[in-house]
């Protein structure tokens, strides 16, 4: 059985309310009998307005040429769920990006049958390496108790999915993978969230549009 340890990076937002958009996904396989990452994946994403920012390249480390790659969400995801295989476990520290996932493919009207046997690893090793922190252990934190050195960059998604393969591999013998599937109801759950938060955005959009540099007058 393989393990797919996966970490997202999204776009630096600058309004409140404002959508959140993958712009990288970086994931490796992880062998489960010889304990060792056999292969990555790493793809940049062009958010809908095509732009990527100054700010968020550098935030993630993404360089010039990085950006000539960039594709499209739905391509992106076309090509990630092909990576995938037919037998795996999806594994990341945490579980937002996996509701990133779903939020994006929703908005994108796109399958995610892809989107089983998810397992937020943070939990169990959190636990296993602090249980004073609540299991909400950061990752740079959990690598260093682990004894585990970093590689790459932080905030870079490959690199961060490397680091969490490492973390998985050594305590792979301490915790249980499980399988599932993503219900209807939680699909159509992150779709009314959505219609919801875009109503939100598009509303506070308006309100600075008309008051670009006042409060917006109270007419109670």
């Amino acid at each position: 059985m393989i393990a797919i340890v996966f970490d997202l990076e999204l776009i630096k937002r600058f309004r409140k309310g404002q959508p959140s958009e993958i712009v990288e996904i970086g994931a490796c396989k992880v062998d489960m009998q010889t304990k060792k990452i056999i292969d990555h994946f790493q793809m940049y994403i062009f958010p809908k307005r095509g732009h990527i920012s100054k700010s968020t390249r550098k935030f993630i480390k993404m360089k010039e040429e990085d950006v000539e790659k960039a594709v499209p969400f739905d391509i992106g995801i076309q090509k990630f769920s092909k990576w995938l295989g037919e037998e795996y476990y999806l594994c990341s520290w945490g579980k937002d990006d996996r509701a990133h996932f779903i939020n994006q493919s929703v908005q994108n009207k796109l399958p995610l049958e892809w989107l089983r046997n998810y397992n937020d690893i943070q939990k169990p090793i959190g636990k296993l390496l602090s249980e004073e922190l609540n299991n909400q252990l950061g990752l740079k934190n959990a690598l260093t108790i682990a004894g585990i050195e970093p590689i790459g960059k932080a905030h870079r998604g490959i690199d961060d999915a490397i680091n969490t393969a490492m973390l998985l591999i050594k305590f792979l013998d301490q915790i249980e993978l499980k399988e599932n599937n993503l219900s209807t109801n939680e699909i159509q759950n992150h779709y009314r969230k959505y219609k919801r938060s875009r109503f939100r955005h598009k509303d506070q959009a308006a309100k600075e549009k008309q008051y670009p540099f006042t409060t917006p007058p109270n007419h109670s």
